[in-house]
């Protein structure tokens, strides 16, 4: 028998940690959004939120392939990764207009 090693269930922890990390980052951005009221704070918060439903969608589809086939080599959808690296960008963009 093939064992397939502790690869995918480490792929799937790590999934776990950016989404509590993510969650984290959301909680800060809502919480200075909700304390200035400007388009910038706002947008941050949203920006966040869109990241953070991509990555929910990233960690359940990890999870449940994990669970069904550990070995499973098929990487996520691709538009899971392209919202991923723009709501990133927006997010820090959006940041880093708030520093001023």
């Amino acid at each position: 028998m093939n064992t397939p090693g502790l690869q995918p269930e480490r792929t799937a922890l790590s999934w776990q940690r950016t989404l509590l990390a993510a969650t984290v980052a959301l909680a800060v951005s809502a919480r200075s959004a909700a304390g200035r009221h400007s388009a910038a704070h706002t947008a941050t918060a949203l920006a966040v939120t869109a990241v953070l439903v991509a990555l929910v969608i990233g960690a359940v589809l990890r999870h449940r392939r994990f669970r069904h086939r550990p070995a499973d080599p098929r990487p996520l959808p691709h538009s899971i990764a392209a919202s991923l690296c723009a709501g990133i960008g927006v997010a820090a963009g959006c940041a880093l207009l708030t520093l001023s």
